[in-house]
């Protein structure tokens, strides 16, 4: 085995934490690769993104400090982008300090789009993507059905499995395993695209699920009094409720098809390993940056800490050679996907930033309480207990995640609860403080007024049609 294993950070973007396979539960995914590396390693079922948004989540997993600390809770422009410094990413440390060769291949969702943050090498999709497609002879055929990349109903893809992004994303990642330099480990970041909307994978997975039964959406019972602005805000801007049943069932029918042709593609990746014997000496790590709340409680996407879009799946497989003798943190722990950066730096030989909030996977971790934020509310979790708080209108949820794992039922006025709340609010309103985020003043959580213009709302949706797909444009 090389002195340091080599490293294969895997990531989906917006893959809900419940669909695994491995968990048998409503969702009838097929997921039978990353069931075997759970098999072969841990997987952390209360795993959770404390940001549940795209770039956000990109600068955690680089560094390993969570969106508040890093004052990154919203998507970003170059102009605004978060002040990282490159030479201290994962990628860039591994180089620097470790003599790793680093590749990035897939959906960046870097400010600008063609930055490396660390990364030697970035194999970049929709415009590398794109222009290989125009090699092939394919050009205009990515999401030529018209959906842009926020819309939720169903479709197919325009393209082959053998032209779609996915596959191709995995093809890079082949390729790269045939021209990286032997002599060094090295570290491989592959985030796919899917299953992300449009929800439109490739034959046969487009009717990979047709003979399944799909659940229908969750409805807590927090419907009528305690539905925060926010969510009622995105229903009408995304239109969701002018979606059929049908209609959302069959966007989720299609959404697994996404998940199973990312796990099937997977089978070529750790094929490709094992053939090249390299598959003993690599640990991979498999995560999201986020879920899908998939019409759960009248919403889609993410922006919240619903279980349904800030759980995420967190895989972790070390080499067999670094199994014994390595105390890993449980399955049952909390965890962050600001875990992985500091587990990779350990297993390269490496200190982890003494700032990060992340803590390495290969020790038990030391954190009695997970917080998110994001403009909209934030969460605290401990005890078995989620509490979030949404400013607009001051409202309050509490949920028992140990028991309610889809939000059901919201314990924020059960009276016997009222202590856990109160310390709850207490440790994220402190939290908050601490990172400087608006959503405290004078040491209090602050409540804003519910200022909505629904009939605008309706009238607007910049999430809908499919633009110019070149650049990042229109992605």
């Amino acid at each position: 085995m090389p002195q340091t294993p080599n490293l294969i950070y895997l990531v989906a973007d917006q893959w809900r934490g419940d669909c695994l396979g491995l968990y048998r539960n409503q969702h009838p995914v097929m997921t039978p690769h990353l069931n075997q590396l759970a098999s072969e390693g841990v997987s952390y079922r209360h795993a959770y993104a404390d940001c549940p948004l795209c770039m956000p989540q990109r600068m955690t997993m680089l560094t390993g400090k969570t969106g508040s600390q890093l004052r990154c809770v919203k998507n970003f422009k170059p102009d605004n982008a978060p002040e990282i410094d490159p030479a201290q990413t994962l990628p860039a440390r591994l180089t620097r300090e470790a003599g790793y060769q680093t590749k990035a291949i897939g959906k960046m969702h870097f400010a600008n789009h063609r930055a490396r943050y660390g990364f030697e090498h970035v194999s970049l999709h929709p415009d590398d993507y794109l222009w290989w497609l125009d090699e092939q002879g394919q050009r205009g055929t990515f999401r030529s059905h018209g959906l842009g990349g926020n819309e939720v109903y169903p479709t197919a893809a325009t393209t082959e499995e053998r032209y779609y992004h996915t596959t191709w994303i995995m093809d890079q990642a082949i390729r790269f395993l045939d021209q990286r330099d032997p002599e060094c480990p090295f570290m491989l970041f592959i985030i796919f695209e899917a299953p992300h909307s449009p929800f439109d994978p490739p034959p046969p997975y487009d009717r990979m699920y047709d003979n399944f039964t799909i659940p229908s959406p969750v409805e807590g019972d927090w419907r009528e009094s305690e539905y925060p602005a926010t969510f009622e805000a995105r229903r009408i801007r995304g239109k969701y409720d002018y979606m059929q049943p049908e209609a959302i069932l069959e966007a989720r029918r299609r959404y697994y098809g996404q998940i199973s042709q990312i796990d099937y593609q997977l089978g070529r990746l750790i094929g490709t390993l094992q053939s090249k014997n390299l598959y003993r000496d690599t640990a991979i790590a498999f995560t999201s940056d986020h879920g899908e709340c998939l019409g759960d409680h009248g919403i889609f996407a993410k922006h919240c800490f619903l279980e349904s879009a800030a759980r995420v799946p967190l895989i972790l497989r070390l080499p067999p050679s670094m199994r014994e003798g390595t105390t890993m943190a449980g399955h049952d722990t909390p965890t962050l996907t600001a875990d992985i950066c500091p587990t990779f730096l350990e297993l390269a030989g490496l200190d982890r930033d003494a700032d990060a909030e992340g803590q390495s996977l290969l020790h038990a971790i030391n954190r009695e309480t997970i917080f998110g934020e994001t403009p909209e509310s934030a969460m605290s979790i401990s005890q078995g207990y989620k509490y979030i708080y949404y400013p607009a209108g001051g409202i309050e949820h509490l949920f028992n995640v140990t028991d309610d794992f889809d939000d059901r039922q919201n314990l924020a006025q059960v009276a016997d609860l009222q202590p856990i709340k109160k310390q709850l609010r207490q440790e994220l309103t402190t939290y908050l403080r601490q990172n400087e985020s608006p959503m405290v003043e004078n040491g209090e959580l602050v409540t804003l007024p519910i200022n909505v213009d629904y009939q605008h709302l309706r009238q607007v949706n910049p999430a809908a049609c499919r633009g110019p797909m070149y650049g990042g444009d229109g992605y």
